[in-house]
């Protein structure tokens, strides 16, 4: 164990849990939605039930767990703040610091004394690294989930990128699908540089991505009070920054919206959050796919390692991907009933990891997910 002594600290006071991050400066490393302005915007907008619990050295915090607590029937589970909008996860952790698992044991019994209430901290779809940082929570037991992570190594070269996955049918397929949009009056690629912009965006999303859902029978996790003008909140706020870690990104062709990208940065990566395109008499131009050729392009001329497409497989991902991550559920039960449920846990992702790793039988699961939300 460190020769230092941490001290374990839980908040749930907006104004303290503002004043750590602001003590890491700018000296961390954390996933997109483990920073102030999610956990704020969120504990704001959606649920006002969040705790932060951070280890410090002092006066100065060395690790932050932003925190949400959410009621699964009888239990009261705290979970990444953001919720399934929380992807590719990565607590925050300050420059050159190393975490045992003693001092995050010592956090999680700081945590039940001051929420006795709360039976299990859940913390799903985790980086296991983050820019060569360790995630500290790694040390606890935990257990790969269904859903990769898929990714570009950039190398700061597009033709480099493209030369790796079939770069002649690609550039084909997109100068076609250029014409056709030129044809239906012209295209530009935009990135949302007003608030009113990033509020027209995220409207066309919305609106695209409740019809997706509905058609394959999911439920639209944008739906609850509060989520949809987070991300409205989020956008607005970050857009006016520099430097945004939050960014929209859309393919306009004849002044209408076709698909909108939400992405995020986390050191030196660009996250895909969000894709939503318009079902029309252009979608079989395929305007997502031209969107993210643009956006490939435009980041392989920065600085930026590695563009994710975030959590999720699928065909169009993996066409570009010469890497595959997994990501990593991990859970601390607090309470007898935490065990019991954390258990339960367990069987329960096991068995949705060999559903979807059989593509036979995922398959017929989306269809009847399909059929029973048609039916009702």
């Amino acid at each position: 164990m460190n020769n230092r002594q941490l001290e374990a600290k839980i908040s749930v006071d907006c104004r303290d849990i503002q004043s750590a991050w602001e003590k890491f400066g700018t000296d961390f490393t954390s996933g997109a939605s483990q920073t102030a302005r999610w956990f704020a915007f969120w504990q704001s907008m959606v649920n006002r039930d969040c705790i932060v619990a951070a280890l410090y050295s002092g006066e100065r915090p060395v690790f932050i767990l932003p925190l949400e607590v959410e009621q699964t029937g009888p239990l009261r589970i705290a979970i990444f703040a953001g919720g399934p909008h929380a992807n590719c996860n990565f607590p925050a952790v300050a420059t050159g610091q190393s975490i045992s698992p003693e001092e995050l044991r010592l956090l999680f019994d700081t945590l039940h004394a001051k929420r006795p209430d709360v039976d299990l901290v859940s913390l799903t779809r985790q980086m296991s690294e983050m820019d060569g940082v360790a995630n500290p929570l790694m040390q606890f037991p935990s257990r790969v989930n269904a859903n990769v992570s898929l990714g570009i190594t950039l190398e700061g070269n597009f033709e480099t990128v493209l030369a790796r996955s079939n770069s002649k049918r690609k550039k084909k397929k997109h100068r076609h699908n250029m014409r056709k949009f030129e044809d239906a009056g012209g295209f530009e690629v935009v990135t949302a540089t007003s608030p009113e912009e990033t509020t027209a965006m995220l409207d066309n999303y919305f609106e695209c991505k409740a019809t997706r859902l509905a058609k394959a029978g999911i439920k639209n996790t944008y739906d609850p009070d509060g989520v949809k003008d987070f991300f409205k909140k989020l956008f607005a706020e970050e857009v006016l920054n520099a430097s945004p870690r939050f960014q929209l990104k859309a393919l306009k062709v004849a002044g209408q919206y076709r698909a909108v990208l939400g992405k995020s940065y986390a050191a030196s990566q660009t996250f895909i959050d969000f894709v939503g395109i318009t079902e029309d008499d252009l979608v079989s131009a395929s305007p997502g796919e031209f969107l993210f050729f643009e956006d490939i392009a435009a980041s392989s001329e920065t600085d930026l390692e590695v563009y994710s497409f975030g959590i999720g497989d699928e065909p169009y991902k993996r066409s570009w991907s010469d890497i595959e991550l997994p990501t990593y559920d991990t859970d601390i039960s607090l309470t007898a009933k935490g065990r019991v449920f954390q258990a339960w846990l367990r069987v329960r992702r096991k068995l949705v990891r060999m559903i979807k790793k059989n593509e036979l039988v995922w398959s017929k699961v989306k269809k009847l997910r399909s059929m029973l939300r048609g039916a009702r």
